[in-house]
């Protein structure tokens, strides 16, 4: 109870493992008191099992509510994606689009494969059951802990099967693509995660990207990503900033690749100094 005292008082950061870990311990502990009173007075407070069981099964139906995806689709066209669909396609592939459909402005083809996807993939296999059971006791400074525990979820999600309609979808989008960018195109997969850069956080660099993706390699590329979301980094920063594990569905973008002659980004100002405001372009040479 104590430590509970201390997380409502605000003086660290807990995500939804501590909740649950400390109502499993809460509720082991009052049936334990329950158990002493019947040994001492048999009889007289059986009730109190009843209704103890009652008040388990109101907790844990709290507990096990998951985020529930607003999507529809598996996958979507990249021009069919509007900023709107930010909790369908995550915040990256959602600007994307609407640079595309609204500002007519020259974007890669692709897809964007959706959060309903993601959620299809890790509850249809049991992977989210067996993953919310093996972080629930792990705290963001357990790093002996931490980083086999990662592992052992990368190599799960690696190894589970994708539902056939999403595998479907997937390659069907895939050929749709090829319509457009050219027979055999290669195609990177990035990240989209949801809450990815939303306000007050940011998981830039914590998630993977691969390029160069052929067909064969697509659908194994795509759990490679969604593994990405257990790399020990992201979930250090998950469990530093308080972030439900559930409410980061892993969204990801398959685009065409583009054979740049040069690429960088450009700042608005200079990212080291507020009050320098010029313009700054870092770029490298392209593979053209």
């Amino acid at each position: 109870m104590s430590e509970m005292e201390q997380a409502m008082r605000g003086q660290f950061v807990f995500g939804m493992s501590f909740v649950r870990s400390q109502a499993t311990a809460a509720s082991v502990n009052v049936f334990r008191i329950v158990k002493h009173l019947s040994e001492i007075a048999p009889g007289k407070y059986d009730a109190l099992f009843e209704r103890l069981k009652d008040i388990q099964a109101q907790i844990g139906a709290v507990l096990a509510r998951q985020p529930e995806t607003v999507a529809t689709e598996l996958v979507l066209p990249l021009e069919h994606v509007t900023r709107e669909m930010s909790d369908q396609v995550g915040s990256k592939m959602a600007h994307l689009g609407d640079i595309m459909a609204r500002l007519n402005l020259p974007v890669p083809p692709g897809f964007a494969i959706t959060s309903l996807a993601y959620t299809r993939f890790v509850r249809d296999t049991g992977l989210q059951e067996e993953i919310n059971r093996l972080v629930q006791a792990v705290g963001a400074d357990d790093h002996a802990t931490l980083l086999p525990l990662c592992s052992q979820i990368q190599q799960m999600i690696l190894g589970a099967k994708l539902p056939e309609d999403v595998a479907q979808a997937i390659v069907e989008s895939y050929h749709a693509l090829e319509a457009k960018a050219g027979k055999d195109v290669r195609v990177s997969l990035r990240s989209s995660a949801l809450g990815e850069d939303a306000l007050g956080q940011s998981f830039a660099g914590q998630f993977r990207s691969v390029l160069n993706v052929a067909e064969e390699d697509l659908l194994i590329t795509y759990k490679e990503i969604v593994a990405s979301k257990y790399s020990p980094q992201a979930v250090t920063y998950r469990l530093a900033k308080g972030i439900p594990d559930q409410d980061v569905a892993m969204c990801v973008g398959c685009m065409a690749m583009v054979p740049a002659r040069c690429g960088g980004v450009v700042y608005s100002r200079n990212p080291l100094s507020i009050r320098d405001d010029e313009v700054f372009v870092h770029s490298a040479w392209g593979l053209a």
